[in-house]
């Protein structure tokens, strides 16, 4: 077997995260040849296929190249963590977040300007997936830590709660049903429906109009949760929401309303995880540190 470096396994994990040579190349701040010579270097160490390279630059792992990634990921969390015994004031190395589609852009910006000032010397990278994606994404060692809805309830990991929260509804500014500022889920129900189809916002928003006996009339589904705001605010439909910005707009500067629903459903908890039986390492137990410390600043506005 050929030798390889470290820094060919990074390439590679980076590619396997992201998904093509072209986003790695983004992350990693190199140039798409060096992401590429990096995996051809490995495979040629590794003796075998790694990775299936498609004509769009996708990539897609070999059954090989799963097994390799496990392994790599043991031997980088391992060197990281030898990287802080000279220094155990200074973080450095690079650490690997997923989030849920809706919390990143509420949740992951404050954190990481503050993180990047007290640990200029860690890298951050942040993927965003649904909820049992980044479950899976923790378990395979792909990324360090998880944020998302009702982490909690996954054996895998190990949480500390940020906030709780509940379901609203969303709907453009003025419209009849949120002159109350409540709304009931029966007349709801008559409306167009506008889908944030991600799990589990979607299981979790048509599991509770079928608890209730109710059929919403769905209008659209997209995992785009600004597209959804921009929609609602020019009243193509409503939707529902757990996470709430501070800024009741689209991106157009539209007004968008925000109203709770009767019957309440039932309380959501933001949380960040980790995998259990696995100490954080120093960088990870750091962000978990910060985003507890600033969790009632991160929690979306009461309605």
């Amino acid at each position: 077997m050929h030798k390889f470096t470290l820094r060919q396994l990074e390439y590679f994990r980076a590619v396997a995260l992201h998904g093509s040579i072209s986003a790695a190349a983004e992350i990693e701040m190199v140039s798409r040849s060096s992401i590429s010579a990096a995996l051809d270097d490995l495979e040629r160490a590794m003796g075998s296929t790694l990775a299936i390279r498609t004509k769009a630059q996708g990539v897609v792992l070999t059954a090989n190249g799963h097994d390799v990634l496990r392994r790599v990921q043991s031997i980088l969390r391992e060197t990281g963590e030898l990287d802080q015994l000279g220094d155990e004031t200074e973080l450095q190395g690079t650490l690997t977040i997923g989030c849920f589609p809706s919390l990143a852009p509420t949740v992951i910006p404050r954190l990481w300007q503050e993180f990047a000032q007290l640990h200029p010397n860690v890298t951050l990278d942040v993927v965003t997936a649904g909820r049992a994606e980044l479950v899976r994404l923790a378990e395979q060692g792909m990324i360090d830590l998880a944020i998302a809805y009702n982490l909690h309830t996954f054996d895998q990991l190990e949480t500390a709660a940020l906030y709780d929260t509940v379901m609203h509804a969303i709907l453009a500014a003025g419209h009849p049903l949120a002159a109350e500022g409540m709304v009931r889920a029966e007349d709801l129900a008559g409306e167009p429906l506008l889908l944030m189809d991600l799990s589990p916002s979607s299981e979790d928003i048509l599991g509770y109009f079928s608890a209730l006996g109710l059929t919403p009339k769905i209008g659209l589904r997209t995992s785009q949760f600004e597209f959804i705001r921009s929609l609602v605010a020019r009243s193509i439909g409503y939707s529902m929401f757990i996470q709430r910005p501070k800024a009741d707009t689209s991106y157009e500067g539209l007004p968008i309303q925000a109203v709770r629903i009767l019957p309440q459903p039932p309380l959501e908890r933001a949380c960040i995880g980790w995998l259990s039986g696995q100490r954080p390492n120093r960088r990870a137990a750091a962000f978990v540190d910060l985003a507890v410390s600033r969790a009632g600043e991160l929690k979306p506005l009461a309605l």
